[in-house]
Order: C-alpha cells, then sequence, then structure tokens
C-alpha cells in the first residue's frame, strides 16, 4: 500500500473548488477529500471557534493574523517567487512576511486575501504561472500526545537487552522538531544538546513534551528508566510551539523554517511528533529535505481517525503508531494506508519539565522507530529507502495480512545494538 501523495490531490481539490460557491468551498477546501476524518473551521467570519462533527475529534485550524484573518503561505524555488509575489498583489492580496529557506532551496511567503473568489484566482494563478509553487493555509499542527497509566517495558518489547543498553556511535545528530525542552533535566546534563526555538519568549508553552521526547531520544540516565533508545547520538532540537488559550501549537512557517534550520546544519534525520491535516506547503518542505537526503519520522496522531496524520502521511516520512505491552494499537491513535510501523507508545516511562510520569500516544513511539533508524544510519544505512527496508526485515508483523492500516508492517525490532 504505497503512501498517497496529498500534493497531487491537493492541488486538484483546489482548482475544482473554484466553480463552487465561496461561503461552501471556504468549508471544504482544505487540500484534502471532504469526509476522510478532518474537519475545517466553519467560516463564519475572518476568525472563528472550531467546527468538529460529535466524536470525531480536534478540529483543523488555521493560524490567524492582523485582524483575525487567515494566513496564508506560500512555499516556492526562487526563481518563482516574484510571480507569486505579482499575482497575490494583482489578486489584492498582501505578503505580511517573508523568509528563506536556504538550505532547502526554497522560499516562504506569508499572504492575506480579501475574499474567497481572490485567493482562488491567486490559486488558479500560481498553478499556471508558478506550477512549483504550493499555496496553502497555514494550518496548525499540535502535540501528537495523550495522557495514561503506568507500566514499563518499551526496551524489551522491541528487542532490546534492557533499559538504556544501547548507544550510537560514529557521530549521528537527531533533529527534533517539537516543544521547548528543558536541557537542565538530569536526563540531558550530560548530553550533547543543542536547542533553539523560534517562539517569543512570552509565548513558551511548558516543556513536557519537547523534553519527554528528547530523553526517548538521547537520555542518559544511570537508572536506565530515563536513558534513551539512541544514547550516545547528538540531538538538536527546534521548538516550534507556541503558546495559546487551549493548547500549544505550531503552524506551517515555523515547521517550515525549522526543517530549513536542521538542514542548514547538516541534520539528516528529523523526528516530528506532532500532528495535523495535509497540507500542500509543508509537503513541498518535506520534499526538499527528502531530496537533500533527509530521513524523516512522524507520529501518526491520535484522533482515532482513518486518515494518518500529517507530517507523518507524506510520503518521504515513515509513519509510525503507538501500542501497548500486548501489542495492542493505542485507541486514540489514527490509522490509513500510509501507516508503516508500529512502536511502544503506551504507558510509557517519559521524561517532564521536572522529574518524570507515564504517558501515551504516538508521540513518544515515533522516537523510537526515529532512534532505530539512528542506529542504522551509524551502520551505514543512510537513506531513507535503506533504513525503510532494514526496519521491515526485522518487523514483528501484527494484524493482517503483510501491512494493514492499524499497524502497517507491525513492530519495530532492534535485532540487538
Amino acid at each position: 500500500m504505497p503512501k498517497t501523495d496529498f500534493r497531487n490531490v491537493a492541488r486538484s481539490i483546489l482548482t475544482a473548488a473554484a466553480l463552487v460557491a465561496a461561503p461552501a468551498v471556504l468549508a471544504q477546501e482544505t487540500g484534502y477529500p471532504p469526509g476522510n476524518g478532518y474537519y475545517h473551521d466553519e467560516p463564519s467570519g475572518p476568525s472563528t471557534q472550531p467546527f468538529v462533527t460529535p466524536g470525531q475529534g480536534r478540529a483543523v485550524r488555521v493560524q490567524t493574523g492582523e485582524g483575525g484573518r487567515y494566513e496564508w503561505i506560500v512555499i516556492g524555488p526562487p526563481g518563482e517567487e516574484e510571480a507569486v509575489r505579482r499575482i497575490i498583489i494583482e489578486n489584492r492580496g498582501t505578503i505580511t512576511r517573508r523568509s528563506d529557506l536556504r538550505a532547502l532551496g526554497e522560499v516562504q511567503q506569508i499572504a492575506f486575501f480579501p475574499s474567497e473568489a481572490a485567493r482562488q484566482r491567486a490559486t488558479e494563478a500560481i498553478a499556471a504561472l508558478a506550477p512549483n509553487s504550493s499555496l496553502s493555509w497555514n494550518h496548525i499542527y499540535y502535540m501528537a500526545q495523550s495522557a495514561s497509566g503506568p507500566r514499563v517495558y518499551a526496551p524489551q518489547l522491541i528487542g532490546d537487552a534492557g533499559p538504556g543498553r544501547c548507544s550510537v556511535a560514529g557521530g549521528i545528530t537527531i533533529g527534533m522538531i517539537d516543544g521547548p525542552v528543558n536541557t537542565e533535566h538530569p536526563a540531558l546534563r550530560g548530553v550533547n544538546v543543542t536547542y533553539e526555538t523560534m517562539v517569543q519568549s512570552s509565548r513558551v508553552p511548558a516543556s513536557n513534551h519537547g523534553t519527554a521526547v528528547a530523553v526517548l531520544l538521547v537520555g542518559e540516565d544511570p537508572s536506565g528508566l530515563l536513558s534513551g533508545f539512541a544514547r550516545g547520538a547528538r540531538l538538536h532540537a527546534i521548538s516550534v510551539f507556541s503558546e495559546t488559550e487551549e493548547e500549544p501549537e505550531a503552524n506551517v512557517e515555523r515547521i517550515a523554517a525549522a526543517i530549513d534550520r536542521l538542514v542548514a546544519n547538516g541534520v539528516r534525520l528529523i523526528n516530528f511528533s506532532l500532528a495535523g491535516p495535509p497540507n500542500e506547503a509543508l509537503g513541498r518542505a518535506i520534499a526538499a529535505a527528502a531530496e537533500r537526503g533527509v530521513v524523516m519520522v512522524g507520529a501518526s496522531g491520535n484522533e482515532r481517525r482513518p486518515v494518518v496524520a500529517w507530517p507523518a502521511a507524506a510520503p518521504e516520512v515513515i509513519a509510525v503508531t503507538a501500542v501497548d505491552a500486548a501489542r495492542h494499537r493505542f485507541r486514540m491513535a489514527n490509522t490509513g494506508a500510509e501507516m508503516e510501523f508500529a512502536a511502544p507508545g503506551v504507558d510509557i516511562y517519559a521524561a517532564q519539565a521536572r522529574g518524570a510520569r507515564y504517558v501515551s500516544g504516538t508521540s513518544f513511539a515515533a522516537p523510537i522507530v526515529t532512534a532505530l533508524a539512528a542506529r542504522l544510519m551509524a551502520q551505514g544505512r543512510g537513506s531513507t529507502d535503506a533504513i525503510r527496508s532494514a526496519l521491515r526485515q526485522g518487523v514483528e508483523p501484527l494484524g493482517a495480512g503483510s501491512r494493514n492500516t492499524d499497524f502497517g508492517y507491525g513492530l519495530v525490532r532492534s535485532n540487538g545494538c
């Protein structure tokens, strides 16, 4: 079951939707097919409350700017920047900011449009005159986590001899795009960590999630309980999440800039423990990173939907779900054709900003697979295809057939250090 390239789907939907009346189009023109489990804000004004069908989980949200207007983002090559700028202005749009994604060879521009009709015209013109540029809503993404009760079992389940028994040699650096990290946590004090944030200090959320993911990757703990699955690797963590009245959130602009930053610093392995809707512009940044040899692993999300969340569902990203000690899929985990592997992610003992607690979510399964990818890279498997192949060879099949929408190919196994 190959991954679906939602970027092509998104372009087709955006083009077809131009024939529909504006109010109805705004509710559906999300870059993914209606009815696939994701819902957009109800278009009742410039800034609205999320709309969700009962029982369907979190709504998809978009970054808003001045006056509560929705932001749009274009990511494309520098050679098309002027054409995109001209198209936006000719359609009465306003470009509020732009930035270079130098390592990816791309430029991103943030814009507002005065009406849906104006945005539609701009979309059509960009598709015709700047075909390598992608226009999308500046979607909001969330940490792929959920709280639950205790158990300690993950190392044994994937085949490690015990907690903290495996380390990574060869100077591997793991990139992590997530929330804030408490680099002073005891399990990170002896670790080579580069940490930076793309959020103003006044809007920094709690560092529980980011610290948990960081420690699962590279933590050092004499007891072994908080030792990472890729001990010895370096970590370059970038926080893209800001605090809001509801929960921490990150937009496409910051995520793309973080990818660019990591690539510029020579990072070739990135963990995404965040989740959101398909996004063509984000897909552009991900594809550019993949073209530069970057291996990416993503959490499938925790909305209990039959759709793997992005960025995990992007063709270039290895999608991971969470299972418990009995190999049962996490009850909130998303499913879908893009699913590739399962890893422990239920009742995981993980670090917090201070101390540790037991947590559940696909957020905590993804870094285990990323850590195994780091081990494989240290052994000479440097490409996404090579790592996918190695993980498949050692997998413990779960569910029906050789691959399924619940577990992908099955439970990852380390097969030793």
